[in-house]
């Protein structure tokens, strides 16, 4: 893999809300719980072979897991190697998982991205994700009560209409239209198969209020809300605000 490696010029543009969610992660332990949960279910799912993180972010799913590869496609204290989703660094096959959590809205160009992805993996290696999804809670949560951009009527191909964009603008209801049974994904000819799509409700992440100052979910109480998420998430066409998405390469 020979990714440009992460330069040290000054601050990322990203720099200020980077520390910040840093310093509210310090202070919010069931925050921390419920991303550990996440953590875990995406690191369970990857293969054999290497794991590149994709918009690493804060750094927090390295920090758990330090095999990670991590990337971004900004300059951050926490993103080993700058990468653009579009056009991976990586030569052909050499990859083993590909791993996005709340990244793939995010990226300006999914398809292309997704013909990436499938180039740079290996046979059977795979792309884990958990990402926004659309259960009739979750259109209620994206469209109305969050303050990122939800537009299911969006052009998959071309969903920012080919505008530059910042890399934090995203639209949380992209995943749903490309990996929903029939979904745009398989409308782009790719030996890409979704091997599993587990849609789940999210409650906990909700109560924890993300990455905001304040919190419904005292660390204490993360097990209690995860216990009644799983209970939840028996309905998802009616609950899910979330998916775990894991997605095979039978190149």
């Amino acid at each position: 893999m020979n990714a440009q490696q992460a330069p040290t010029l000054g601050p990322p543009p990203a720099a200020d809300l980077i520390a910040e969610h840093r310093r509210v992660w310090q202070r919010k332990p069931g925050l921390r719980a419920v991303y550990s949960h996440w953590f875990r279910s995406v690191h369970e799912r990857c293969g054999p072979g290497s794991i590149v993180e994709i918009g690493c972010g804060p750094g927090f799913f390295k920090e758990t897991f330090p095999d990670v590869i991590a990337t971004d496609v900004v300059a951050t204290p926490y993103a080993e190697h700058i990468v653009d989703a579009a056009a991976l660094p990586f030569a052909d096959g050499a990859v083993g998982n590909l791993v996005l959590i709340d990244v793939f809205h995010h990226i300006p160009e999914p398809a292309r991205f997704l013909r990436e992805a499938e180039r740079v993996l290996a046979r059977g290696g795979r792309l884990v994700m958990i990402e926004p999804w659309v259960g009739r809670a979750g259109t209620v949560l994206w469209r109305f009560l969050h303050h990122e951009h939800f537009d299911p009527a969006v052009d998959p191909a071309r969903p920012w209409g080919g505008a530059d964009k910042d890399p934090m603008t995203g639209n949380t209801a992209l995943p749903y239209l490309y990996f929903r049974p029939g979904g745009y994904v398989e409308r782009l000819g790719l030996d890409l198969r979704v091997v599993e799509r587990r849609p789940f409700a999210g409650l906990p992440w909700i109560l924890t209020l993300g990455f905001q100052p304040r919190t419904l979910l005292p660390g204490a109480l993360a097990g209690a809300a995860e216990a009644v998420d799983r209970f939840l998430s028996r309905a998802p066409a009616w609950t899910a605000t979330r998916c775990l998405l894991t997605i095979e390469c039978a190149r």
